[in-house]
């Protein structure tokens, strides 16, 4: 395996394990959410990344969370959207 399919694998295995633990305290975040927040953050130290996005993701009441889920739902509603009613030349 090459190292971006590595880091593939690892991103995803930390994003489901975030998806999960917002689960078990209430919160519901989407795998694209918590994806993107893994995603934007260094992956040199896993755990204490895992630790500081679940910790953002679980977050009442703050407004640039909030911004950040109104990009990622438009990004995967509105964006494809857009590319696809381009006219192909």
């Amino acid at each position: 395996m090459s190292r971006a399919q590595d880091a593939g694998v690892v991103i995803k295995s930390i994003t489901t394990e975030i998806v999960q633990q917002c689960a078990e305290r209430g919160q519901l975040v989407s795998d694209a959410l918590a994806a993107f927040m893994v995603s934007n953050s260094i992956l040199n130290k896993a755990k204490v990344l895992k630790l500081l996005c679940l910790d953002r993701l679980m977050e009442k009441y703050n407004p640039s969370l909030d911004t950040i889920k109104l990009q990622v739902y438009f990004d995967l509603n509105y964006a494809s959207r857009c590319k696809s009613d381009q006219p192909h030349s």
